[in-house]
């Protein structure tokens, strides 16, 4: 009986003495330690907008988002900024163009002074720069131990073997494996528009385009594999940046279980998957078969010469890299045509000047990949891409 009451004791103190240190440590994360830091940061004359822990300024941030979204339906703006980040917008007319805002507990410096981050950018202070954690944390699933989340001589290392990857001559060998896609789609337009179809949705198509283009030069997959993985890196992508999501709050993770446990699920499928093309690449190149002029193949070719003097990447990092630049790569690339495509759509003069000064260059036949260097004669072509770049 007294051993039972003495289990049973301690057994109390240890439920009590848990529940007090998780209670001071939720406690002192996300409180004491953010309001710490938000009243240094004033004190050294930054301001901003005032959080609100431990969500910071996010609730502000979505509502503000929420009412853009509502009230800009169906709108096109060429004040993008105000469009795409309307709490941004709303901000720096009062703070100004330096500012502090807050994700969760993580202060950020929001900068669109260019003399400002040009002196900070510039000599020994500006290589001392790090990646924040907490994307570092959110995002492993996406990019792992690719380029964009190293730092340092890891960093140095990465850059070292990728580089050459990207050589003129190198991208030059990539043409043809972009050309296929992009005919397709357009076939698949012309088919459309001839049989009376009303709308082609665009951005989808473009998006579905260059993401097997993506997956053609960087993992030289077949569109049936590449369909694979391109659905599998797109819905990681999503559950990411799903708007409830709440990046840099503590213990976040537990708050939207679902959505993390999903992603990782995703993040390792989609590393088997390319673990296995590595692994079959490097089956190809033991016996001395040479490897496919797409992305992986130039970095498994740069990481075998550069081997030697110990700077090669691992198939973990491979693999990492390879998906960084999908990311990198294929959004991006997506987003710009969609985008220049609807501004060519609302300004029609400009269309018709277009393809006056296309038609000088190639004549009445088909594109040559190989002579894209001849489009740089082609001005509005240039002035297009330059400004929506640009501009927006």
């Amino acid at each position: 009986m007294g051993v039972f009451l003495l289990f049973q004791l301690f057994f109390t103190i240890a439920i009590i003495s848990f529940s007090l240190h998780f209670f001071s440590t939720l406690i002192f994360s996300c409180w004491v330690l953010p309001i710490r830091a938000y009243n240094k940061i004033k004190k050294n004359g930054f301001t901003g907008p005032i959080p609100s822990f431990p969500m910071g300024n996010i609730t502000e941030m979505k509502n503000s988002m929420n009412i853009n979204v509502s009230s800009s339906l169906n709108v096109i703006s060429h004040d993008i900024h105000s469009t795409v980040f309307p709490y941004f917008a709303r901000w720096q007319k009062s703070y100004g163009k330096l500012f502090i805002y807050w994700l969760g507990t993580e202060p950020f410096l929001y900068v669109a002074e260019p003399e400002f981050l040009k002196n900070m950018s510039a000599g020994v202070l500006g290589k001392s720069w790090g990646k924040p954690k907490v994307f570092k944390h959110d995002r492993e699933p996406m990019f792992g131990s690719g380029l964009v989340m190293v730092e340092g001589d890891e960093w140095v290392r990465h850059r070292h073997v990728i580089t050459p990857a990207f050589s003129p001559s190198n991208l030059k060998a990539m043409g043809s494996l972009m050309v296929e896609p992009t005919t397709k789609m357009l076939d698949q337009w012309a088919t459309l528009i001839n049989s009376g179809y009303p709308e082609i949705d665009v951005e989808r198509e473009i998006t579905t385009a260059a993401g097997e283009i993506i997956a053609r030069t960087s993992f030289g997959l077949s569109y049936q594999n590449g369909n694979k993985v391109f659905e599998k890196l797109r819905a990681m992508q999503i559950t990411l940046f799903n708007s409830n999501r709440y990046v840099g709050v503590p213990f976040s993770k537990w708050m939207c279980p679902k959505k993390n446990l999903e992603a990782k699920r995703l993040g390792k499928e989609i590393d088997q998957l390319l673990l296995s093309i590595i692994d079959a690449r490097k089956k190809s190149l033991d016996i001395g078969t040479s490897t496919q002029k797409d992305l992986l193949g130039l970095l498994m070719e740069g990481s075998l010469i550069d081997g030697r003097s110990g700077k090669s990447l691992t198939a973990r990092e491979l693999v990492d890299e390879c998906k960084t630049f999908f990311f990198g790569g294929h959004e991006t690339t997506a987003l710009a045509l969609t985008w220049t495509l609807l501004l060519l759509a609302m300004y029609p003069d400009w269309q018709n000047q277009l393809r006056d000064e296309i038609k000088q260059v190639i004549g009445d036949g088909e594109i040559d990949f190989t002579k894209l260097a001849d489009f740089k004669k082609v001005n509005i072509f240039t002035i297009s891409i330059y400004l929506d770049i640009y501009l927006y």
